[in-house]
């Protein structure tokens, strides 16, 4: 084989001498003399050259099939990943909108003292609009989307619902696929109940039946007048089945809305922010018990969207493209070991005419077209990984179901070939266009060592350490943070407990004593079910439904203004739920069933409220006033203290929490808590039998086990802290794969020296000492520089890390060890051939 590339290398490079010769006599021609399309004969000599370093090259590639197809499949792995994370990142903070003109589309959030609420209320809202001439539409959303029960079926159906206000559509320029919209009067208290639905709800409750406009669903127990059909893929906040108009007025303290609007054309967010800025002073000025320091921020629609997702999505895109810079870096070191095999090859070539760059630019080219062939199979594995990724880490508030491959995604991977084959084959092309003929076909003349090429290998193994070591840094400290997560004691238990949603028709229990006795009939029937050892409910379930928070304080102690004010999330429990979730009672009693409507109003707060607002006295006994939203603030009486729980978010530390009696607030959907002596999935079958015997027209909804609800709650972290960690290790293990090639390089260079050390009585020990202290050496430095990075940084992910700081000393000792000891394991097997060196043999084969 070795003797065919050398007749290749001897074909083509005489091609190029005798073609060099011809352009040179033709340069000597006269001027004026048969030099007509002299410039066109140039471009097709430079082209026929160029289709013949493409051939040279293929043919060099094809006679080392095993090289060929390693460099490919290292490279087609890390074009893949980043081409698949790139159309992530681009659909998700790149792409525009799927709305009409969506650059002049925003969303207004809450601040307060500068802080992101993000809701609005509806009065401010309302103040927003009226008092602004800077947009064509200004519409609200409700901040969460909520379960519905649906009749008309067989059997009662759960649906997802939101409200918006009655210009929602218009605001968004999308218009309905079928019927209209909501019209203004809609939005107003009184009028027909009316909705919207979406495409996949219309196709599969209606069979995409366009009779749907002007039928009735029963909603609640509300009869709704169907009016209009979205188009497919229409989406904004949350994937639902259908949209109501808003007719809340709701008090100015009351947070639970989110603005949406379309600026007028030439009106620029800077304008917009400053008109906002202006009524907000007024607001605060006007309403200073509910507006103090509050604002609105104006920010892009996208912006806003995608702002949960940015850190994640750059930190995976970032540590991907640094994993495949570590690749390239191999392979280049595996491009100048080769390099040294065709020293002969390249050296005819040098004698027969081909100058260096004409060397460089086919080395260039081989390495070209691995990158080109390494890019198609990327790509084709980019589509594959692309649905992986959205499966773990789903894009839900953009609306982001499938991905494809398009124009950005197709020209970041041409950049990506164009970058790969640079950074992989510059250096390795300009040393092979050094060849030195007088040097390497002259047996008599022992070649140099290759000191430049020695030293540019251990310069990327140092940079292989140092962008290792960032990312190793980086994984520990999220995989520390991460761990302290899950530990974290929310102040319930999981382990046996059962959830499940129950929404009655506002119809069919009109009131809070129908409601309360459905309940608690319900809770009784699910006591008696073999298994269960106790129950109860709350409307929001710890975690996964969050905030609800009002206003509270203490009635000796009234907030002076905004900055006195605080809130408390806000609960209505039937009674036994704080022993079913393990909350412990740490004073007074529970909620009974005798705390009911006629009843004095009572609540039970946890010990960070009791603490906070009664700090000099016992809180049982004492009032507390609540602002419960539109109702006027009520003082209720405090019966009992429990624990404190995270009902919020897991990373959320407890804050205050209000407790009242369901028989009390009397609200239509409450989540069941049902605890286990067996697998609470085996008391699902009696629980549906048990709520059909008491309505066969109230489904069961969103079955889960607290353990899941918990899970879930961090599956986006712990998705994007694992994949963190594995591309590290793959960084790591990448290194030391480099480190191990450039000792080997090094020792098998060095064997004739090695073996005179030993001749003249140099003991293993040094001779090991000998390897490693090169080795060491580089993965010192590359630490060096790398932690350094790492302390610069890891700063960036500070919001992201939970009960760890980003300069831990335990995260950066640990990365240390690990590359020691990488280091080591890469230098036990040329440490072990350099110790067995046969002085004789070495001096043999010199």
């Amino acid at each position: 084989m070795g003797i065919d590339i050398l007749t290749d290398a001897m074909r083509s490079a005489g091609r190029l001498d005798r073609a060099a010769m011809v352009r040179r006599s033709r340069a000597k021609r006269p001027a004026g003399k048969n030099n007509n399309g002299g410039f066109a004969k140039h471009v097709g000599s430079m082209i026929e050259s160029l289709v013949q370093d493409v051939r040279d090259a293929s043919r060099s590639l094809r006679h080392n099939p095993g090289f060929s197809a390693v460099v490919i499949f290292i490279l087609a792995l890390g074009i893949g990943a980043n081409v698949a994370m790139f159309s992530v990142t681009n659909a998700a903070l790149l792409k525009a909108l799927p709305f009409p003109d969506p650059g002049r589309l925003v969303a207004g959030r809450a601040t307060w003292s500068g802080r992101i609420g993000p809701s609005v209320s509806i009065p401010d809202y309302r103040d927003y609009r009226d008092g602004s001439n800077v947009f064509e539409e200004l519409a609200l959303i409700r901040g969460g989307a909520g379960g519905h029960t649906i009749l008309g079926a067989e059997q009662p159906e759960r649906a997802t619902g939101l409200r918006v206000s009655a210009n929602f559509f218009e605001t968004l320029g999308v218009g309905p696929l079928l019927g209209r919209g909501f019209s203004p009067d809609e939005g107003e208290p009184g009028a027909p109940d009316v909705a919207v639905l979406s495409f996949g709800y219309w196709q599969r409750r209606f069979g995409g039946s366009p009779e749907v406009v002007g039928s009735s669903l029963t909603i609640d127990g509300l009869p709704t007048t169907v009016v209009g059909v979205m188009p497919a893929g229409f989406h904004l906040l949350h994937d639902v089945d259908f949209w109501r108009p808003n007719r809340e007025r709701g008090a100015r303290s009351s947070h639970s809305w989110i603005i949406v609007g379309r600026l007028k054309r030439g009106v620029s967010l800077e304008q917009a922010q400053s008109q906002m800025d202006m009524i907000s002073v007024q607001l605060q000025e006007a309403y200073p018990e509910t507006n103090e320091n509050k604002a609105l921020l104006i920010t892009d629609l996208q912006a806003a969207l995608s702002e949960r997702y940015r850190v994640g999505l750059m930190l995976l895109l970032g540590t991907i493209g640094l994993v495949l810079l570590i690749a390239c870096g191999n392979i280049a070191s595996l491009l100048l070991a080769r390099g040294s095999t065709r020293t002969t090859e390249l050296s005819v070539r040098a004698a027969l005419g081909a100058s260096g760059i004409r060397l460089a630019r086919l080395l260039f080219v081989e390495n070209l077209l691995l990158a080109a062939v390494a890019c198609v199979f990327g790509v084709a594995l980019a589509v594959w990984l692309q649905g992986l990724i959205l499966a773990v880490l789903p894009l839900d508030l953009l609306g982001i179901q499938k991905l494809g491959i398009s124009v950005p995604v197709l020209t970041f991977a041409l950049l990506v070939l164009l970058g790969t084959a640079l950074l992989f084959g510059g250096f390795p092309a300009l040393a092979g266009s050094r060849a030195n003929p007088a040097v390497h076909l002259n047996g008599a003349l022992r070649p140099s060592a290759g000191g430049g090429s020695t030293r540019l290998r251990s310069g990327l193994v140092v940079l292989q350490v140092a962008v290792s070591a960032v990312l190793l840094v980086s994984a520990g400290l999220l995989l520390r943070s991460f761990a302290g997560l899950t530990d974290v004691d929310v102040g319930f238990e999981t382990e046996n407990v059962l959830t499940a949603e129950v929404r009655l028709p506002v119809t069919d229990y009109p009131d809070a004593r129908s409601r309360n006795q459905f309940f608690a009939g319900l809770l009784e029937d699910i006591r008696a079910i073999p298994g269960v050892e106790s129950a109860s409910a709350i409307n929001k379930l710890p975690i996964r439904s969050p905030w609800m928070n009002w206003g509270v304080w203490n009635p000796e102690h009234p907030p002076t203004g905004l900055s006195d004010w605080q809130s408390a999330y806000s609960r209505a429990v039937l009674p036994g739920y704080f022993d079913t979730m393990g909350i412990p009672l740490l004073g007074g009693r529970d909620i009974e069933a005798g705390d009911d409507r006629e009843a004095p109003r009572v609540v039970v707060i946890n010990d960070v409220m009791a603490r906070g607002l009664y700090p000099d006295q016992d809180p049982l006994g004492q009032d507390v006033v609540v602002e419960m939203g539109a109702v006027e603030p009520t003082p209720l009486r405090i019966i009992g203290v429990v624990g404190d729980a995270r009902v919020n978010m897991i990373a959320m530390e407890p804050r205050f929490q209000v407790y009242f009696s369901q028989a009390q607030m009397g609200y239509q959907s409450m989540s069941l808590a049902i605890r286990a002596t067996v697998n609470p999935t085996s008391v699902v079958g009696p629980l549906r039998s048990a709520l059909a015997s008491r309505d066969r027209n109230v489904p069961l909804a969103n079955m889960t086990t607290m353990e899941e609800i918990l899970s879930d709650s961090i599956a986006a972290t712990r998705v994007i802290n694992v994949t963190l960690a594995i591309f590290a290790a793959v960084a790591m293990f990448l290194a030391a794969i480099g480190l191990y090639g450039v000792v080997a390089y090094n020792v098998a260079r060095r064997l004739h020296e090695i073996g005179i050390r030993i001749a003249l009585g140099a003991t293993g020990a040094s001779v090991v000492q000998l390897v490693f202290r090169k080795a060491m050496l580089l993965v010192t430095i590359g630490l060096a520089l790398g932690l350094a990075g790492a302390a610069a940084l890891t700063r960036l992910l500070r919001q992201q890390l939970f009960g760890i700081e980003p300069t831990d000393a335990f995260t950066y000792v640990g990365v240390c060890i690990c590359f020691l000891l990488i280091g080591t394991l890469a230098c036990l097997l040329p440490a072990l051939r350099a110790v067995r060196v046969d002085p004789v043999e070495a001096f043999r084969e010199e």
